[in-house]
C-alpha cells in the first residue's frame, strides 16, 4: 500500500497564534474540535468551528490564525500530513471541498488519537499499523460526512433529531448543560429525547456529553500548563473531586498521573516547530523541512 504519514498530532492554543506555510507538498488534514479560529479557505479567511474538517491538497496555500473570538482565545485541533497513491485515489473518489462539516464522533476521535500515538512510536516499526489506521480514519471521515447528508434527506425524522441533539451537545459540552436544553434543541420532550438518543447512538445523553468533556480534559492535561482544577472547571465538571473520579474510571489513572506521562508532539506549537528546541519524534524529515520553512 503506497501511503505515508509524515506527521500527526493534537494542537491546543490559548494565546494568539499565526502560521503561514508554503504550499504543502502533502495532503494536510485539520479537524477543529475545541474553540474557534480562522483559516484560509478558497482564497479567503473563514471562521472554523468544532466539527469543521479542512483538507488541503498538495500545493494549496494554508494560513491559520488563532485570536480572540467571542471574548476568548481557545482553539484545539487534530492535524496530519500524508501522501501516497492510496490517498490520491481516496481523494479522487468523490468531490471534496476544502472545508466540510462532520460529526465529532467519539470513535473517530479515538482513532485519530491512536494514530497520533502510533506515529510518535514510529521508531518501533509500526509503519504497517499506521497505514491501516490512516486508511480507517479516512474511511471514517467519509462515513460521517455521508451520514450527515443522509440524515438531512431521510424521510423519517429520528436520525435528523438525533443529529440536532449531537450537534448541540458538541457545541455546548464544555458549558453547564442540562438534558432539557438538549431536548429543546431538537424540539422534543425530555423523555422522548432520552429514549431516541440512546436508541440510535448507544449512549445516554449524559454519557455522550461526559465522553466529550473527558476527551477535551485529557488533551488539556497533556498539552497545556493549566492547573488540573482549572481544566476540570473549563471542561464542564462541577467539582474537581467528581472530575477526578470519572477521569480515573474512564482512563485507569488519575489526572495527575496522566499529566506525568510524556505527551505526543504538538505540531502547531510555534516553539516546537520554529524554535528547533524540541525533538518531534515521529515526524518525517520531509515534514520537518516543510514545517520549519
Amino acid at each position: 500500500m503506497d501511503l505515508r504519514l509524515h506527521a500527526c498530532a493534537y494542537s491546543f492554543h490559548t494565546l494568539p497564534f499565526k502560521t503561514s506555510f508554503t504550499p504543502p507538498p502533502f495532503f494536510l488534514f485539520r479537524l477543529q474540535v475545541v474553540g474557534s479560529c480562522r483559516a484560509l479557505v478558497n482564497g479567503k479567511m473563514s471562521r472554523i468551528e468544532p466539527g469543521d474538517l479542512l483538507i488541503y491538497r498538495p500545493g494549496e496555500l494554508y494560513h491559520l490564525e488563532v485570536g480572540e473570538m467571542d471574548g476568548r482565545i481557545e482553539s484545539g485541533d487534530y492535524y496530519l500530513l500524508c501522501e501516497g497513491s492510496w490517498i490520491e485515489d481516496w481523494w479522487g473518489a468523490r468531490f471534496r471541498p476544502i472545508q466540510q462539516r462532520i460529526h465529532l464522533d467519539a470513535g473517530m476521535l479515538s482513532l485519530w488519537q491512536q494514530l497520533s500515538i502510533e506515529q510518535h512510536r514510529i521508531v518501533q516499526g509500526n509503519s504497517e499499523l499506521i497505514r491501516h489506521l490512516l486508511c480507517a480514519l479516512c474511511l471514517s471521515l467519509d462515513r460521517l460526512a455521508v451520514d450527515s447528508d443522509s440524515e438531512q434527506d431521510a424521510p423519517g425524522r429520528s436520525n435528523e433529531l438525533v443529529m440536532l441533539m449531537r450537534r448541540y451537545i458538541n457545541e455546548h459540552a464544555l458549558l453547564p448543560l442540562r438534558v432539557e436544553e438538549v431536548a429543546r434543541a431538537a424540539g422534543l420532550s425530555v423523555s422522548r429525547a432520552v429514549h431516541l438518543f440512546k436508541k440510535l447512538t448507544g449512549f445516554t445523553i449524559i454519557r455522550y456529553t461526559q465522553e466529550i468533556r473527558l476527551s477535551n480534559a485529557l488533551e488539556r492535561i497533556r498539552y497545556t500548563d493549566l492547573s488540573l482544577e482549572n481544566i476540570a472547571g473549563s471542561c464542564g465538571f462541577g467539582t474537581y473531586s467528581y472530575f477526578h473520579k470519572v477521569f480515573k474510571a474512564r482512563y485507569g489513572l488519575s489526572p495527575k498521573e496522566a499529566r506525568a506521562r510524556p505527551p505526543e508532539p504538538i505540531l502547531e506549537d510555534s516553539h516546537a516547530i520554529m524554535g528547533g528546541e524540541r525533538n518531534l519524534s515521529g515526524i518525517s524529515e520531509d515534514a520537518r523541512k516543510f514545517l520549519t520553512i
